[in-house]
């Protein structure tokens, strides 16, 4: 059984924090596939766009709450700015989109298109199940794309499988533990919508959790789990 489960301690510094997503098994996640590709593209153009209407990722309504989320949490924003406002970033300056995998290309497609952060986790990489919790003595960590895992310092909020550290600030930077790939058959994907996000935008964390879905279901043809993850509700199944 996998459980995910989010410790009070991280609802204390996130007053209202809500996670949805949804679980799928039995993926395809090989080849390239033209309605991620597609979906992938006009999200980018769309961000892209609006450097037309914003002087900068930060001044978006959706991105200003983490960067205040952040700074509440230890994590200077300029120093550890979120997923949403690095990718949003990236795009608003232009150029061609980049490509990873049917898998990631549609999750980031889902958070350029409403703004928020998305990402996901490769089941088979969780044997101590999920947890999203501050950091303790003994956790580590090893970022995509380097060789030698790090101690974390205490303190920090992230998810974990055990003491190993899967995002550093929940949304800044990922492990090399549980991340997708060509070969993910079994997948957990998931974006965080703050209250200040759902104040800017009622309505948001339902419109996420439909898109996550519909990205499973209609792009990847997997009949997808939704989830919701909330103060009041703090933890469920991912997989029996």
């Amino acid at each position: 059984m996998i459980r995910f489960t989010v410790l009070p301690e991280v609802f204390a510094v996130f007053p209202d924090l809500a996670i949805v997503g949804a679980v799928a098994t039995g993926l395809g996640n090989v080849s390239a596939n033209p309605i991620t590709t597609d979906r992938w593209h006009d999200a980018w153009r769309g961000a892209r766009d609006l450097a037309s209407t914003h002087a900068n990722a930060q001044s978006h309504s959706h991105v200003a709450p983490w960067r205040e989320a952040m700074r509440a949490a230890g994590a200077p924003p300029k120093q550890f700015p979120s997923s949403i406002e690095a990718i949003l970033r990236r795009a608003m300056k232009g150029g061609e989109p980049f490509t990873v995998s049917p898998l990631v290309d549609g999750y980031n497609a889902v958070s350029l298109d409403l703004v928020v952060p998305a990402g996901g986790f490769d089941l088979e990489g969780l044997p101590a199940g999920l947890t999203l919790r501050p950091t303790v003595a003994g956790d580590t960590f090893l970022a995509l794309g380097d060789d030698e895992a790090l101690d974390v310092p205490a303190g920090e909020f992230g998810y974990a499988t055990g003491s190993t550290v899967l995002t550093r600030h929940i949304v800044w930077r990922q492990s090399h533990q549980a991340a997708i790939t060509l070969e993910t058959r079994s997948v957990v994907l998931l974006s965080e919508i703050l209250a200040g996000v759902e104040t800017a935008s009622p309505g948001i964390a339902a419109r996420v959790s439909e898109a996550l879905a519909g990205l499973l279901k209609d792009a990847l043809g997997r009949a997808a789990a939704p989830f919701r993850i909330d103060e009041a509700n703090p933890s469920t199944i991912l997989r029996p």
